[in-house]
């Protein structure tokens, strides 16, 4: 259709599955979404009209050969599901879309946009086998074949997957930009495979496609996260168009061969050793004497079935320079970067073959200077680093681990060590920043910023629950209390997405059975499915969830008739006053960190069930949604008759907690509104001089409760402070990520 010179609207910014241009998107029937612009405000998209085609150039103009929905009287910009005829393997489709404003003048079409395809069937990796070196000797296996390539390369795609981790090679260099891939999935249902274009990557004549292997998440990850108990192992497919029109395929088969790697030990949490002198320059590339090398083997696939990687990829986001340089002992050197972040460091030095330098990393630092390991608890955190000795700078960072640290310690280094001698990389999920804040209060701008590194160093290929020990699994307490503020900043859908592909409402982490239907810990799967559909409008992923959604709810309801819960967790380390704290600075043993179960865990379960009814409603299911409006109805008054005090002023025992939740959550009849308000401000105000007494979930909606009785005055009060607790007396003490407790 022609465009209109009066139209008001245009539309731009277009997504396939919540991301530009995606490679190797498995979904039958993606997502479409895009962003209207108008220079008139209020003006509105009245009606669409999309067209898919396998050339940009027909749908720059308007011909949709592949499909073409029509106009499609709708506001609804985001969330369009794909509706035309089956998606073929690897293919690209291009895509546009116009738009009517609200006098049905329509807009020109929008800049093409495009999404390419996966591999949608097992035969579609071409005879791919699954390979693995034909010794379990070397802890960091490298693998290689060679190629060679004829004619001009039209297009080229590989598509990988590795255990436990793996970084792709290509002619001598790394491909791409995603590090400690794959994602950590439950192996045995889902294995995610990355696609790379690697064009550009190729040569005519002779090439070398490599594979570095690490242990990954393997037995030696904690037995609350997605283990890989496997040998190390790798399948690709590298697919070759040529301009001609011709194809060649590259596939992992016995032809390919293997060799130690320089890395002798890798491990998630305690550090990752590297020995120079054995590095192989350019076995990554043509022309190398491998005559050395091993035969690979071919080795039984992972149980779980191979899919489409649809994440955003983990990545370096920045690098950070050393603001301060110790020697607190001889020979001992401490680098502080100012900052607590996931990562690891980057080491320059020069020496004599043999020298090793240790790198070992923390969150604070002892009286005397040196690195304080506590938080570690039994994570290592330690990387070393043997030099090779040739006479020129050597550069080292780790690749097949991480660690949550603000220090370094280095001892061994052959060379005087400066400022400029390491470095430290942020390494974190891919997420874009949807939002930015500023203040007049510079207390309230870096509890903002302390916050925005905290979710950050915590949203590796899942959400996890600390970077630092030896832990980092899906939390489930934790996402349920933050991931509406993460959503809020990041853009958080396809990671999420994801978790609740792994994590379903109802599904445990590995050992943790018991938890599956607590509100507190399993729980924020169904808050978080209604949270993806608020924030974004991801109607597949509520389709997909909300089946669970229900089943979760429902079984809480057959198991708890009452509605009053007695077992869970609670708000989880609330703070500790008694002379065990430390003044606020805590210790191993500080604190009960169970609190108020009762209360919280019958409170969330009202949450569900309330955003079941919204989620039933939003599907058109309207007989679920009049169900568990009522279930949720039920819940709220047994709540309100088991805690709702005599005087109508509080709830329970009184600890702020009680009444926040309540408040927040809309459960307090509307008569004790003000009655229960004012108990809350009292109990802060003078039980608790201005300080919030909170754990995980109070914490998480005390703002709430206090903007919803219109004491948001009394929020900044409560954050201001610099006394414990408080998020002030976190910065006070030099914090710049959320203590845990």
């Amino acid at each position: 259709m022609a465009a209109s010179a009066a139209a008001e609207i245009s539309a731009g910014g277009l997504r396939a599955d919540d991301t530009t241009n995606p490679l190797g998107v498995d979904d039958p029937h993606p997502s479409l979404s895009w962003k209207l612009a108008s220079q008139v405000n209020g003006e509105y998209q009245s009606s669409y009209q999309i067209v898919v085609a396998e050339s940009e150039s027909d749908v720059s103009a308007g011909v949709g050969t592949v499909w073409d929905s029509g106009e499609v009287s709708s506001g609804d910009s985001v969330g369009i599901t794909y509706g035309g005829p089956p998606l073929e393997t690897a293919q690209t489709y291009y895509w546009a879309v116009l738009v009517w404003d609200g006098h049905g003048t329509a807009s020109g079409w929008s800049a093409p946009a495009q999404w390419e395809m996966g591999l949608l069937n097992s035969g579609d990796w071409q005879g791919a086998q699954w390979i693995s070196p034909n010794s379990t000797a070397a802890a960091s296996p490298l693998l290689r074949k060679d190629f060679t390539v004829t004619k001009p390369v039209a297009r080229a795609r590989a598509y990988v997957f590795g255990l436990g981790f793996y970084e792709l090679h290509l002619n001598g260099a790394k491909v791409g930009s995603r590090v400690l891939t794959p994602a950590s999935t439950p192996y045995v249902q889902r294995d995610l495979y990355a696609t790379y274009d690697v064009t550009t990557d190729l040569q005519q004549g002779g090439n070398t496609v490599g594979l570095w292997l690490g242990n990954g998440y393997d037995a030696d990850f904690s037995q609350y996260g997605f283990r890989w108990l496997g040998p190390k192992q790798a399948i690709m497919l590298l697919d070759v168009t040529f301009a001609d029109g011709t194809h060649q395929s590259v596939t992992t088969d016995d032809s390919w061969t293997w060799s130690p790697s320089p890395i002798t030990a890798d491990d998630i949490y305690n550090g990752e050793s590297y020995d120079a002198r054995l590095a192989q320059p350019g076995w990554d590339a043509a022309g190398v004497n491998a005559g050395a090398w091993q035969p690979v083997q071919t080795v039984a696939a992972p149980a779980g079935s191979p899919q489409a990687d649809a994440m955003p990829p983990i990545t370096v986001a920045q690098t950070l320079n050393a603001v301060r340089l110790t020697e607190p002992e001889p020979g001992v050197y401490v680098y502080d970067f100012g900052q607590d972040i996931a990562g690891w460091e980057v080491l320059e030095t020069q020496g004599p073959a043999g020298s090793t330098v240790k790198m070992q990393t923390a969150e604070d630092l002892l009286g005397n200077g040196t690195i304080d390991t506590t938080t570690n608890r039994n994570a290592q955190s330690t990387d070393t680093y043997t030099l090779a000795g040739t006479g020129s700078v050597q550069t080292y960072e780790p690749r097949f681990t991480y660690h949550g640290f603000r220090y370094l310690e280095v001892t061994g280094d052959p060379q005087t060590p400066t400022l400029n001698s390491v470095q430290a990389r942020v390494v974190h999920a891919d997420l874009s920043a949807t939002g930015t804040f500023s203040s007049s209060d510079p207390m309230l701008n870096q509890i903002w910023q302390n916050n925005q590194w905290t979710m950050l160093n915590n949203q590796m290929s899942t959400p996890t629950d600390n970077p630092v020990r030896d832990e980092r699994t899906p939390p489930g307490m934790d996402v349920q209390a933050y991931h509406d503020a993460s959503a809020s900043e990041f853009d958080m859908d396809t990671f999420y997405a994801n978790y609740l592909r792994d994590m379903p409402p109802g599904t445990a982490l590995p050992s943790d059975s018991g938890n599956a239907q607590q509100p507190d810990m399993g729980g924020d799967q169904v808050t978080l499915a209604w949270t993806l559909y608020q924030q974004y409008g991801d109607l597949a992923t509520l389709v997909a969830t909300y089946p669970l959604m229900k089943q979760f709810v429902d079984t809480n309801a057959a198991n708890v008739p009452g509605h009053i819960w007695s077992t869970g967790f609670g708000d989880w380390c609330p703070p500790d006053h008694s002379s065990n704290a430390n003044g606020g600075m805590g210790n191993p043993s500080a604190g009960a960190c169970t609190s108020e179960v009762p209360i919280v865990n019958t409170a969330l379960s009202y949450l569900q069930a309330a955003d079941v009814a919204k989620a039933a409603a939003a599907l058109g299911q309207t007989g679920d949604a009049a169900h568990y409006s009522q279930l949720a109805d039920d819940i709220e008054n047994a709540f309100n008759s088991a805690f709702l005090s005599p005087d109508h002023a509080s709830y329970g025992d009184g600890r702020e907690t009680t009444s926040i939740l309540p408040l927040a959550f809309g459960m307090v009849p509307a008569a004790d509104v003000p009655a229960v308000g004012a108990g809350l401000v009292d109990t802060i105000v003078t039980g608790n001089a201005g300080h919030l007494d909170t754990g995980i979930f109070g914490t998480r909606y005390l703002m709430d409760a206090l903007a919803d009785i219109g004491r948001t005055d009394l929020a900044m009060t409560v954050l201001d402070q610099t006394t414990y607790p408080g998020y002030g007396f976190e910065i006070r003490q030099g914090g710049t990520t959320d203590w845990e407790e």
